[in-house]
């Protein structure tokens, strides 16, 4: 009788340390917002923008200072979604932009969305389901706001007009999540995709190496942590199937110093769809900073894809 409580306390102290490790990788990872998430001029430290503050600051600002509309939808899952609508009624484009992991609408845009509002395009600029004023809890990596995605074009072909044709901009989670929902999407639009990763597993992945954790342990338990708790996949979304399977034409910028997502990850997707992909690797350049680092070429890229 000893031995089965003995064995049972063990089971029950097992249990307990896997469902702490599961709640705890979840709060890491997951769990959104944090604290001074959604501040626009809280900038990381990290190398990413090292030198380049100044002007993504005054870039901040001058975005700031536009005046727009806030705007609201509802995603599949009766979550209440947020935007911030730059309008203009002779425009037959929508620019629809979708910002990166704990990211922020206008900093992740600062530049390149004040470019395209200046192009006279009604823009979009979204704030990703747990940023901002949407509500949420969980980042899914793009699983779920693949499905987001889809809702803001159903609410601004309703808005703005059926006979608008759509632009769809992402940067890092935001741009892979706008690949991932191309398979969904019934008309030929176009992708300006900043830094995307080909699937959720292999970024996540790459960042327990780097911090030399054990790949083997920790990468299960994070899988099983999304499936849990977020009710979201990390394994069944890949960009390059997704954009195969589409109507769509990408233009996919990536750094080739990129710290957070190597430059190898989005290359697959060009080399998995060369005829629907125009692929351009910015030279000595770090994470979603390529618009910063040489504006007219970024500028000219665009402008040549949309044309």
């Amino acid at each position: 009788m000893i031995a089965l409580w003995i064995s049972l306390g063990v089971l029950g102290l097992i249990l307990l340390l896997f469902l702490f490790a599961i709640f705890f990788i979840h709060n890491i990872i997951f769990y959104t917002p944090k604290k001074g998430q959604d501040n626009d001029f809280q900038l990381t430290e990290s190398t990413q923008f090292l030198g380049l503050t100044d002007i993504i600051n005054k870039l901040i600002s001058d975005i700031c200072n536009v005046p727009c509309e806030h705007v609201y939808t509802t995603s599949y899952d009766h979550k209440k979604l947020h935007s911030r609508l730059y309008r203009n009624p002779s425009s037959k484009r929508v620019v629809i932009l979708f910002h990166g992991y704990r990211g922020t609408a206008r900093r992740d845009f600062s530049g390149f969305g004040m470019y395209m509002i200046k192009k006279g395009y009604n823009v979009l600029l979204i704030d990703e389901r747990g940023h901002g004023e949407s509500k949420g809890h969980s980042i899914t990596f793009g699983y779920k706001e693949k499905k987001d995605v889809l809702s803001w074009i159903s609410f601004a072909k309703k808005e703005l007009g059926e006979d608008k044709e759509i632009i769809l901009a992402g940067i890092s989670m935001g741009a892979a999540s706008i690949l991932f929902a191309s398979q969904y999407i019934n008309e030929p639009v176009k992708l300006i995709c900043d830094c995307p990763y080909n699937t959720s597993s292999e970024v996540l992945v790459s960042f327990m190496r780097k911090l030399k954790l054990k790949v083997w342990l920790i990468w299960p338990l994070t899988k099983l942590s999304s499936l849990l708790i977020s009710h979201a996949s990390l394994t069944k979304d890949n960009a390059s199937k997704a954009l195969k399977n589409s109507k769509a034409k990408a233009l996919i910028i990536h750094g080739d110093d990129d710290h957070v997502i190597n430059h190898k990850f989005s290359y697959q997707i060009y080399l998995d769809n060369k005829e629907k992909v125009r692929y351009e690797l910015f030279p000595k350049t770090d994470h979603g900073v390529s618009f910063m680092t040489d504006t007219e070429r970024y500028k000219r890229v665009v402008d040549e894809f949309l044309e």
